[in-house]
Parts: structure tokens; C-alpha cells; sequence
């Protein structure tokens, strides 16, 4: 007990003593100091490792070479206090600025002598939330952690994002799904203020290329058209045709649109804009990632749906569309909208609360499937309803 008491005194000293120095030596220096100021400095830090080293050596005779608690402060003394003093830590200092920096974490964050593995903390996830984890992976396997933790937070179960990779790369699964994209582009602070369109090429099996209309609302995400052409060049006759049916069928109207510089955007496009009062907005040339809202979801149908198949011809590549859109707007989690999907994003739903384990136990993991299989969409169900 008195080892412990002496231990904790020992840390809480250093503890001090390396936050008020880190303290100190963070303040702005200018680039060329005096020499007698970096002649002290490093007499004051040359100093304090000889002292602690001789206090070990004299600790530890005869025994095993130890690196101590009183050791590691030294050098964390001595490296913030030359901190930009390359001479000094490239010949004085006898641990790498890598080890030095992992000791100077360790004495401000702990270990305290009174925390022991396994008592207290955070208790382990449940067995049955990673099963969920486990199945939602194994059935979606271009899922990456941030996208399980949102289709869990929609459900009501809340599990943090390394957490969720702990569990995956203890399953032996790649947690990480892409990488993503900070990039400047067009965003909408309302419902239906801007609407974001491209076009994307699909190949059929008989090699035939056709041309999708996408359609996005920038604030809700919501695809409000996806749309094939079964010519080679679609006009901007059929282009504003297009438009004007999903505004039509939604029984909404953007203030603006925003698009690129195809001539499928030109002509009859540009005059029924201006005839229903729709401001528009071209991306600069030769920079697509602008319109990145758009490009994103046409990345996400590449990624999720064509990429794995080869349709025939027109008829059969809508009606994945319309599978697609469907599974987008009613039932993926959207990372961009904190996990909600982007119709109830658009009708303002809450998101769901969440539930406790011994609900998640009650329930059952019911699956729907979109485009053959293809897309997957999960809810948390009591077993009747599920029976039913």
C-alpha cells in the first residue's frame, strides 16, 4: 500500500511538472535564439537526465537495465524543453522523439498506479450487437464501418465507428470501405433549392452505350429522377421532357439547377427554364467535382448495382434504375444526412431512438432485398410482426 501511495505522489509530481513545461516551451520562438539562452537550455535538460540516470543506475545494480517512471520524465523534460533545438535532440537525447512522445502521452493521460485492466470502464459489447455487425457485413460486403454504424443508428442501435472496426477486424474483415471526398462543390440549405443533374454512360451485354439522367436534390438527397435514353446523344428536347416528368410525378419544383456544359443542357432546356422561372447554374469547365453531390451518387449506382450487372437492353437497365431508387430514397442510410434515409430526411422525420440490449434481443433482424438480391435493406422487427 505504501509502494502504491509513494508510486501515485512520484506521477502526480511529473505529471505537473511535464504539463507546466510543455506549457512553457509551446510559446512562439523566433527562428535564431540567443546562444547563451540555448546553452542553458541545454545545460538545464543535460542535467536532469544525468541526475535520473544516476538515480537508476544506483536503483538497479546488479539487476536487469529498467527504463523508470523518473527516466521517462527526464527525457520528456529534456525534449520539450529544447523543443526546436535540433542539435539537442538529435545527439542528447537517448530515447527516438517517437518513444519520447508516446512517454509524454502516457505521463499526461495515465497510467494511474490505481487503473488495472479489467476493473471498471466501458463494458464489452454485447455478443448479440456484434452478430448484427457480422451479418450486416457478410451480406453487404462493399459496407464499410461509417455505413454499419449508420443502418444501426437508423434502427436505434448505437455503436461508435472503431468499435465497429474492432469487431470487423476481429472477424476477419477490411473495416474500412473507401476513402472520402472533401471537396467544395454546390450545397443547398433548404428542401428543393437547388437540383443537381448528369448524365452517365451504362453498357449493355450486346455493347450498346446508353445514357442515364440523374437527378439530385442537394439538401435532402434524394434522387428525384433516374432515367435511361435509348439514343446515342440525348436531345435537350428530351432532357427538359425528363425534367419536367419528375418535377410532374414528385409534385415539386427546384428554385435552381445546377449542371455541366453538355449541349443536352442547351436549347429547349434553357428556354423552359426560363419559362418556369428556374435559375441555372453551370459547374466551371473541366471541373466535374463541383456537382459533387451528383457524382457521388452516380458512383454509389456504379458501385452498388451496375458494377454487378450486364442488362440487355433499355427496358431491363430502367427497371434496375427504378429498384435502385427506391432502395436509395426509402431505405439506405445516407452518410451525409447522419445515417437517416433521404425521404424521411425530406419529410423531417426524427431518427430513430435508441434501444436498449434487451430489446435488440426481442427483436429480429428482417432483410429486404432489391434488384434480385442485389441491394439489401434491414430492420429491427418484433418476432409476431416478423412471423406475420
Amino acid at each position: 500500500m505504501l509502494t502504491l501511495i509513494g508510486q501515485t505522489i512520484q506521477f502526480l509530481v511529473f505529471h505537473a511538472l511535464v504539463r507546466v513545461v510543455d506549457r512553457v516551451s509551446r510559446l512562439p520562438r523566433s527562428g535564431v535564439q540567443p546562444e547563451v539562452e540555448r546553452l542553458l537550455r541545454e545545460n538545464l535538460a543535460l542535467q536532469a537526465q544525468v541526475r535520473a540516470l544516476v538515480l537508476e543506475l544506483k536503483s538497479q545494480r546488479g539487476a536487469r537495465p529498467k527504463v523508470s517512471m523518473r527516466t521517462r520524465a527526464a527525457q520528456v523534460f529534456a525534449y520539450l524543453l529544447t523543443r526546436g533545438d535540433k542539435a539537442c535532440q538529435n545527439y542528447y537525447l537517448s530515447a527516438s522523439r517517437t518513444t519520447i512522445e508516446r512517454w509524454a502521452t502516457k505521463l499526461r493521460r495515465g497510467p494511474w498506479p490505481w487503473r488495472r485492466k479489467g476493473k471498471g470502464g466501458r463494458p464489452p459489447l454485447a455478443q448479440e450487437i456484434k452478430d448484427l455487425i457480422i451479418e450486416l457485413k457478410e451480406t453487404s460486403p462493399l459496407w464499410g464501418a461509417r455505413r454499419i454504424k449508420e443502418e444501426l443508428r437508423r434502427m436505434g442501435v448505437k455503436v461508435s465507428e472503431p468499435t465497429i472496426q474492432k469487431v470487423l477486424r476481429e472477424a476477419g474483415f477490411h473495416p474500412t470501405g473507401g476513402h472520402p471526398m472533401n471537396l467544395d462543390k454546390w450545397k443547398a440549405a433548404a428542401k428543393d433549392a437547388i437540383w443537381a443533374l448528369d448524365f452517365f454512360f451504362v453498357r449493355t451485354a450486346k455493347g450498346v452505350w446508353l445514357n442515364v439522367l440523374l437527378v439530385i436534390d442537394l439538401h435532402t438527397r434524394e434522387i428525384m429522377e433516374l432515367r435511361a435514353c435509348d439514343a446515342w446523344g440525348p436531345t435537350s428536347e428530351w432532357t427538359i421532357r425528363t425534367f419536367a416528368s419528375a418535377m410532374h410525378r414528385e409534385g415539386r419544383q427546384p428554385e435552381a439547377v445546377v449542371h455541366d456544359h453538355g449541349t443536352h443542357f442547351m436549347g429547349q432546356f434553357e428556354r423552359q427554364l426560363r419559362v418556369l422561372e428556374i435559375e441555372r447554374r453551370r459547374t466551371p469547365v473541366a471541373l466535374p467535382f463541383v456537382n459533387g453531390v451528383a457524382e457521388r451518387a452516380i458512383k454509389s449506382v456504379r458501385l452498388e448495382l451496375l458494377n454487378h450487372v450486364r442488362v440487355r437492353d433499355v427496358e431491363e437497365l430502367q427497371w434496375y434504375l427504378d429498384e435502385y431508387k427506391t432502395y436509395y430514397n426509402d431505405h439506405r442510410a445516407n452518410q451525409a444526412i447522419g445515417g437517416r434515409t433521404p425521404a424521411a430526411y425530406g419529410r423531417d422525420s426524427p431518427g430513430a431512438e435508441v434501444i436498449s440490449l434487451d430489446e435488440v434481443r426481442q427483436r429480429r433482424l428482417v432483410r429486404k432485398s432489391f434488384a434480385h438480391g442485389l441491394l439489401n435493406a434491414y430492420e429491427l422487427v418484433d418476432d409476431e410482426s416478423a412471423a406475420a
